[in-house]
């Protein structure tokens, strides 16, 4: 029992020392910006993608030079199109955008599958635009505008994504019915180690 106590806190002192030192690193990233891309007064405005780290800590979006001043931008992390049927938003963040500059969020770390297409999802004040280039530079993924999420294969907008190496990473949803399968299956096993020893010390 001593062991497994020893062994508890250590890991929980690794967790902190990780979650202390964490870094966000650029995962994704379409830095092209030829082209006014798409106002945010059009609604329903998205970029897919794909990620190469197996979380995803934050994202940003540059937005349009020339066009508007300072206001909020909201980013969203979804599994699906938001429109989709069963979609799931698994994260999502404020800031303070300035035009002709990145809007970046960043959130709690959310467990991913690597390679799996995902979406973000943009919002913000109808003054302000977003960046991007209409020749397809990101192999990835592809922009949605207008209201129903409509598709432009070969529009990119000018976005970044981020990935931490923290430990803390939160799981998507459809994780966590593995991890307290997981978790009682191990306090099951601690209640019949206790229940032997109480036999063998009674015995």
């Amino acid at each position: 029992m001593l062991k497994f106590k020893k062994f508890v806190t250590a890991g929980a002192a690794l967790l902190i020392t990780s979650q202390a030192h964490a870094a966000e690193f650029v995962d994704q990233n379409q830095p092209n910006n030829p082209d006014y891309m798409a106002g945010f007064s059009q609604t329903d405005l998205a970029q897919s993608f794909q990620q190469s780290s197996s979380n995803i800590s934050g994202a940003g979006i540059f937005l349009q030079s020339g066009i508007g001043s300072i206001d909020d931008v909201t980013i969203s992390l979804w599994d699906l199109l938001p429109n989709a049927f069963g979609a799931s938003q698994l994260a999502t963040g404020s800031v303070l955008g300035t035009q002709g500059s990145w809007a970046d969020v960043f959130w709690t770390p959310v467990a991913i599958v690597a390679g799996q297409t995902y979406f973000l999802a943009f919002g913000g004040n109808t003054s302000l635009g977003i960046s991007g280039d209409t020749s397809n530079p990101y192999a990835n993924g592809q922009t949605y505008a207008n209201p129903g999420y409509g598709s432009f294969p070969t529009f990119d907008y000018t976005f970044r994504t981020f990935s931490s190496d923290s430990l803390g990473a939160v799981p998507e949803p459809s994780t966590w019915a593995f991890m307290i399968f997981g978790f009682g299956a191990i306090g099951g096993a601690m209640r019949r180690r206790r229940n032997v020893n109480v036999k063998v010390s009674y015995a």
